[in-house]
């Protein structure tokens, strides 16, 4: 389309024109030449549309001559050049078509030169500068911002005239950077400055200064003297400062100092949001962790500091609702992902239930598996993701290492946590901890982790459900349809009008495809996984344990819940399907124990056996030395006594001696003990009644030795 003052670009001439003036039923259009600023000339109107519509011209969007500036920003100075132009050329410009006929325009050109005592050539140079800029009066303010070769160099060497301002405080003139200076600047910059040592620049300065623009002069002990230059033969720090400003932009500064990881997170443009293109409800959910900012107790013994626990969050990116949570001790891993995972997949009724905090299916309605999960590098790279992408149709997004600010939806929730619902707790972490004489506030600590874990519940039901999100950019729908930006609101709003139906997923399949996966060993006293024994209906049925006995222990893959370890899914080789095992009797007290939890139990044992150790260590030696003692008293008394009968008839007589002081040890061990002193024991004296079988055969040994001679 042909307009006024519109700029036609032509194909094959490789040029721009301006439409100065036109007349369709005259079928004459003028055009000037804004490349080479010739006077304008016509052209027939049907050409021109005709080029136009074959592609040859080419209407361009945007003009780069035209002067958009605000009336009080122009200076008085400029507005003055301007109005004295237009005052002498405003007649001529506005006489339109004449002024564009060549015979015309000569004649009034003449008047005006004649009147005003002006060269041809400066009316000329007023036409042209109005109809390039686009036929306004601010055409003739004067371009002072392209004065000055701005961003050039300005050749120079060190015996010219000093080129900048005067000194002020000194009466050296200085000296002028040139090539070689610049050189130095740039071998200084890169020796000092651009590396990870972290050299103010006033210290890089001094240090150029001593190796380049010193003399070093060898003394005959040996060392060596620095002597600087005169004042005057030097550079300054501001010329310094000039030149890298000059040579670096910022990017260049930041990632040569500190990385291009750290301009990334801390100094790039923040131009974009993460929640950009997310479309509703479910399509991408965020995952990160945190260490809390309080101590916790041992739930086994109260006494026991167990250090900070760790805090996973899942939001949801569109409506900011926080879709999972896990509360452990496990640092960050795809353990601690894998329960926040599950958690954001499962019924929020039933695991709030489990903490004694009783909600609605509309308190908490997040049960559903995302389309998406963006996380770190470190879990969702773990092999186990894999059966989440296959089985459950997840895509799983990584952030770049070290750019947390890609989830900055779901770091905003851990600020939340650590400045609100922690500030006030016992054992929580406070500024001045480290500080020389602060108070240690670790043993304030009187929350364990199923009490922590409640309260980190209850703060995820406010922020669900009564947090205003201020922050919020609401679109024009949200806006029509009067919704709040609070998470339960845009989640409710967000399914029928964005997402439809989400996805999920009954929670046996879903922790089947999250749970870790681990080896157990099948003994004869039952399933042994992390050190802890289960049973199985399965496994009792088909004897697994009587084979194991028989035929030595096997292995069996199983995966299990950290969270609670009183039951753990084992598979029978050779099949897919899992069964359920559970505690074996002697193990109930892991019963509704973390992993976590048992762990330290154990390792309290441990640590209780290893202190006990050096203890028994030196019973043990002193129970040695006590029965080598008694040996050697028994040495003793064997070599006082010796045997005067022979070896054969030693051990002989072995079943009478054991006879005979069998009844010398009931006398002696007997409860009630005789008055007086028994006499010697004679076979004739014993009734038939009182012998025992053994005895009489003892006995009737004696008899037939005596009736022998023996």
């Amino acid at each position: 389309m042909i307009a006024i003052n519109s700029l036609l670009k032509s194909i094959t001439e490789d040029t721009v024109y301006r439409i100065l003036w036109f007349n369709e039923k005259d079928d004459i259009v003028y055009l000037f030449n804004v490349e080479i600023q010739a006077m304008p000339v016509a052209a027939r109107y049907s050409d021109i549309e005709k080029r136009i519509v074959d592609g040859e011209l080419q209407s361009e969007t945007v003009d780069p001559y035209i002067k958009v500036l605000r009336e009080h920003e122009i200076p008085d100075r400029s507005k003055q050049i301007r109005d004295q132009a237009w005052e002498l050329v405003s007649n001529l410009v506005l006489c339109e078509p004449d002024i564009y006929n060549k015979h015309a325009r000569v004649r009034m050109t003449n008047e005006l030169s004649i009147k005003n005592e002006l060269q041809i050539k400066v009316i000329h140079r007023y036409l042209k500068r109005y109809w390039l800029y686009g036929k306004n009066k601010n055409a003739f303010l004067p371009n002072y911002e392209n004065c000055g070769g701005k961003g050039k160099k300005r050749p120079a060497s060190p015996d010219s005239a000093k080129r900048g301002r005067p000194r002020k405080y000194d009466d050296g003139k200085g000296i002028n950077i040139d090539d070689n200076i610049r050189g130095i600047f740039e071998k200084a910059i890169q020796k000092y400055y651009h590396n990870r040592k972290e050299y103010t620049f006033k210290a890089v300065y001094e240090m150029m200064l001593r190796e380049f623009f010193s003399k070093h002069t060898k003394q005959h002990d040996g060392s060596v003297e620095t002597e600087l230059l005169p004042a005057d033969k030097l550079p300054t720090i501001t010329q310094f400062r000039y030149w890298y400003s000059k040579t670096y932009n910022v990017r260049e500064k930041v990632t040569r100092r500190k990385g291009e990881t750290a301009f990334a997170l801390e100094h790039r443009a923040i131009v974009g949001k993460s929640d950009y293109a997310i479309i509703g409800p479910g399509a991408k959910y965020q995952i990160d962790a945190t260490v809390g900012d309080i101590y916790l107790v041992s739930r086994f013994d109260r006494t026991n500091i167990i250090g900070r626990p760790i805090v996973y969050f899942i939001v949801d990116m569109f409506s900011r609702m926080v879709a999972g949570l896990y509360v452990g001790l496990e640092g960050p891993s795809w353990a601690g992902a894998m329960m926040a995972l599950a958690n954001a997949m499962s019924d929020k009724v039933k695991y709030c239930a489990e903490y004694g905090v009783e909600i609605s299916e509309e308190d908490w309605p997040c049960r559903h598996v995302p389309e998406a999960i963006l996380g770190d590098r470190g879990e969702m790279e773990s092999n186990s993701v894999e059966t989440l992408i296959n089985t459950l149709g997840v895509r799983i997004e990584n952030a770049p290492p070290y750019r947390g600010d890609m989830k900055g939806i779901v770091e905003r929730r851990f600020r939340t946590v650590n400045t609100d619902a922690t500030v006030f707790l016992p054992g929580h972490v406070k500024p001045d901890m480290a500080k020389r004489g602060g108070k240690d506030y670790r043993l304030d600590a009187k929350l364990d982790l199923h009490q922590f874990t409640k309260i980190m519940i209850l703060s995820v039901l406010y922020e669900n459900n009564e947090h205003f999100l201020e922050t919020y950019e609401r679109d024009a729908d949200m806006i029509a349809d009067g919704v709040p930006p609070i998470p339960i609101k845009l989640w409710e709003w967000g399914i029928p009008n964005r997402s439809g139906l989400l996805r999920t997923c009954d929670e046996e399949t879903v922790k089947l495809c999250l749970m870790p996966a681990g080896t157990a060993t099948v003994s004869a006293k039952g399933i042994r996984f992390k050190g802890i024994y289960y049973l199985c209906d399965r496994a009792i049925a088909e004897r697994w344990f009587e084979t194991a006995r028989a035929k030595g222990s096997f292995k069996v893959d199983v995966s299990y819940d950290p969270r609670n370890m009183s039951g753990i899914y084992v598979r029978a080789p050779g099949e897919a399907a899992y069964d359920l095992c559970y505690l074996a009797k002697w193990e109930d007290k892991y019963r509704n124990r973390r992993l976590e939890e048992i762990v330290y139990l154990m390792e309290s044992e441990k640590q209780m056996r290893k202190k006990h150790e050096s203890s028994e260590l030196k019973a043990k030696l002193d129970l040695s030395a006590e029965i080598e003692n008694v040996v050697r008293a028994a040495e003793g008394m064997a070599r006082q006594t010796p045997a005067t009968a022979s070896k054969t008839q030693r051990t002989k007589d072995i079943r009478l001696n054991r006879g005979t002081e069998k009844q010398r040890n009931r006398q002696t061990e007997a409860f009630i003990q005789p008055d007086t002193e028994m006499e010697p024991i004679c076979p004739q004296d014993i009734e038939d009644e009182e012998i025992s079988p053994e005895m009489r055969l003892i006995l009737k040994d004696l008899e037939e030795r005596l009736n022998g001679g023996k």
